[in-house]
């Protein structure tokens, strides 16, 4: 592969031994160039503007900006530059952020080397790479949420004017009130708000508020002083 034609590289660690030895794995690799090894995300901006890298190698944990406030300015400033997140932490927030900030890949430090060369390679065409362990606990938080989605059937089974009862009741109007806005009896309130207690597995009002604020039908401000 002619050297105009390699994948340009940025490597981005505040650990000095971690970043050397990272650039020295990369180097044996006739696909790829090192065009740049900074210590912190400030650092990765300007050599980014410099060098016109294709991938960023960034850490997470590092001084003056962190791997995710670089990744979001990096993305923001230059979007066809691929990022590709090596760190050791696996914790399933850290995954989330760091993918909604734009990171095309995740990779651990404890991953082998071939794991590093392929993430590169991949990202660099277009598609994501993530270690085997990322991988499994991006696929248990989805089907947690799937699951979780598959048991939460109670409010589509809802009627349109049950959810405009549930919602006015929740912010804290009174059946009186309800019934005036909707332009229903009172006596029809009471039925409906009987029916969606019975519906949702309800004990009493203060439940009912609850759900309602988990289920994102109403705000925390929008909740009337009286409750």
């Amino acid at each position: 592969m002619e050297n105009r034609q390699k994948i340009k590289v940025v490597v981005c660690d505040d650990h000095n031994l971690v970043r050397e030895g990272i650039v020295a794995l990369l180097e044996k690799s006739p696909d790829i160039e090192v065009v740049g090894s900074v210590p912190n995300g400030a650092e990765a901006l300007e050599i980014t503007k410099k060098k016109s890298p294709d991938v960023v190698l960034m850490d997470l944990s590092m001084p003056v900006l962190n791997g995710l406030q670089s990744t979001t300015k990096l993305k923001q400033l230059y979007p066809d530059v691929k990022v590709l997140i090596l760190t050791q932490y696996e914790d399933e927030e850290y995954i989330i952020q760091i993918l909604k900030a734009g990171a095309s890949g995740y990779i651990l430090k404890t991953s082998i080397a071939e794991d590093l060369i392929k993430g590169i390679k991949d990202v660099m065409n277009g598609e994501r790479f993530f270690s085997a362990r990322i991988s499994k606990i991006i696929l248990d938080d989805f089907i947690k949420k799937a699951q979780g989605l598959k048991q939460d059937k109670t409010i589509s089974e809802l009627t349109g004017r049950e959810y405009e009862v549930l919602k006015l009741v929740a912010e804290g109007y009174t059946n009186q009130e309800v019934a005036e806005k909707l332009f229903i009896s009172v006596r029809t309130v009471e039925f409906h708000r009987a029916n969606i207690m019975h519906k949702l597995k309800l004990k009493d009002f203060a439940g009912l508020v609850k759900y309602a604020i988990q289920k994102g039908i109403i705000n925390i401000e929008n909740i009337e002083e009286n409750i």
